[in-house]
């Protein structure tokens, strides 16, 4: 009880300051100007209304554009609309909790929001249409077109957020501390994504287990703890909600579309689901942060426009890049900041080094030693241990390690997301212990048999994975 108690006081610091009347915005009448129509209806998952916005002729193919976090909701489509109008019949909405439609103290999970999704569309289009989300938006579209994948032609996710384990976000804000972290409830405005509860939790988490899933599912809880603020309520749920198994159902045409300097949700994630879901491709959008989309709109719709005329084309899924060094027996890295390391290699030895990035590199055994260490799309393979960690902190996304043990790790933290483990003997093993945060990961091994693996996993002597 005194760790749950503990927990609720932190969120309750966090709501603080942010609350939001309950209630809905200005009351909208149902008109059509210039084609465009706006109407408020009522809703059934949430209870509440919910406004809607249609533009365009609609007999063309429909589009439909879903919104992250923020009052300004839909209409930070505007721009987009202007540009598809003509071509397409676009619905956007209010998502409940935002903008217009009604304030509640309701439970605005990815899963709730696909089921008005599809409750809307059914009702307003009655077809399959092309399916665009942006930050909370894009991580609601992922769930919808996992739960309903015949109503979808097309995917975009534009800096989708909250699809990673909520553990691998807290390099962004965790460095700050608590203290520093509770201030920051701009983070919460601005039309950004704030994991400021995942934050929380991270820190909380291996020493106060609870189940917060059960929490936010309770009116009271969101009452006194989150005081009934829809934003609270729908950032906690989203990094709460499981996105492992998702990716790699999606059929469809899937454009990923990422600021290249995204402070709110990183490109990593681009990056791991354009590894994961088998028709994507990841286009970044130079200089732009989290609202890219809104930052560089021409170029962003040529982007949209062209993946949307374009999707009845087969297109050859992207590979991994081939390294552009030849061979060599033996790489060290020994006390140097900001080495960039690639190409085939047989050893590959870094030993107190800051910063180095490990890309697009196909190496026989790498050994880490009080080092910080990035690999990004980098296979490693040994007959024998193929990574091996002492003292040290690994970033590691997308990619293959595989050995007879993948990984040994020695007092290490390793934030895994979209990579394959495979150990014929063991995926992991700690002589010290070690954390380990797995994202939308794979595990296959003699205990773990092709798995996917989402969440924290603390390894010891004595247990493996």
């Amino acid at each position: 009880m005194r760790n749950t108690t503990l927990i609720l006081m932190l969120l309750m610091l966090a709501a603080t300051g942010t609350a939001q009347a309950a209630g809905s915005g200005l009351p909208v009448k149902n008109t059509v100007t210039d084609g465009v129509r706006e109407w408020m209806e009522r809703e059934s998952v949430f209870g509440g209304q919910v406004y809607l916005r249609t533009a365009g002729n609609p007999d063309h193919p429909p589009v439909v554009l879903i919104h992250g976090l923020g009052d300004e909701a839909s209409t930070s489509w505007d721009a987009s609309i202007e540009a598809l109008k003509n071509d397409y019949f676009i619905l956007t909405l209010d998502l409940p909790g935002f903008g217009r439609s009604s304030r509640l103290n309701a439970l605005y999970s990815p899963a709730n929001y696909a089921r008005l999704i599809h409750r809307l569309t059914e009702k307003i289009l009655n077809r399959p249409f092309h399916l665009v989300g942006h930050s909370m938006g894009g991580a609601i579209t992922l769930q919808f077109t996992h739960s309903y994948p015949a109503k979808v032609k097309t995917l975009t996710l534009i800096d989708a957020a909250g699809i990673l384990h909520r553990l691998a976000y807290t390099k962004y804000l965790a460095p700050l501390g608590i203290d520093k972290v509770l201030n920051q409830y701009n983070l919460f405005g601005e039309r950004k994504i704030a994991d400021l509860a995942g934050v929380l939790m991270s820190a909380l988490e291996k020493r106060t287990p609870v189940n917060m899933d059960l929490l936010i599912n309770l009116e009271p809880f969101r009452a006194k703890v989150l005081r009934g603020n829809p934003t609270m309520i729908a950032g906690l749920a989203l990094v709460l909600n499981d996105f492992s198994r998702m990716p790699e159902t999606i059929q469809q045409p899937t454009l990923i579309i990422w600021g290249e300097s995204d402070k709110i949700a990183p490109v990593r994630t681009g990056l791991v689901l354009e590894a994961l879901i088998p028709n994507a491709r990841l286009e970044l959008i130079p200089g732009g942060g989290h609202m890219a989309f809104i930052e560089r709109p021409e170029l962003f719709n040529n982007m949209l426009t062209l993946h949307l005329q374009q999707h009845r084309q087969p297109r050859k899924r992207q590979t991994a890049k081939t390294p552009q060094t030849g061979y060599r027996d033996q790489v060290t890295c020994r006390n140097s900041d900001g080495q960039v390391i690639t190409g085939k290699i047989g050893s590959l030895l870094v030993d107190h080094c800051r910063n180095t990035l490990i890309l697009d590199a196909d190496i026989d055994n790498l050994v880490v030693i009080e080092s910080s260490v990035t690999i990004r799309n980098t296979q490693i393979k040994s007959a024998t241990a193929a990574l091996t960690v002492h003292d040290s902190s690994l970033n590691i996304t997308t990619g293959r390690i595989e050995g007879e043990t993948a990984i040994v790790a020695h007092n290490s933290r390793l934030d895994i997301a979209g990579t394959q483990l495979t150990g014929r003997q063991a995926a992991v093993t700690a002589p010290t212990d070690s954390t380990v945060i797995f994202s939308l990961g794979r595990i296959d091994s003699p205990i773990y048999r092709d798995r996917v693996i989402h969440g924290m996993k603390v390894v010891a002597p004595g247990s493996y994975l």
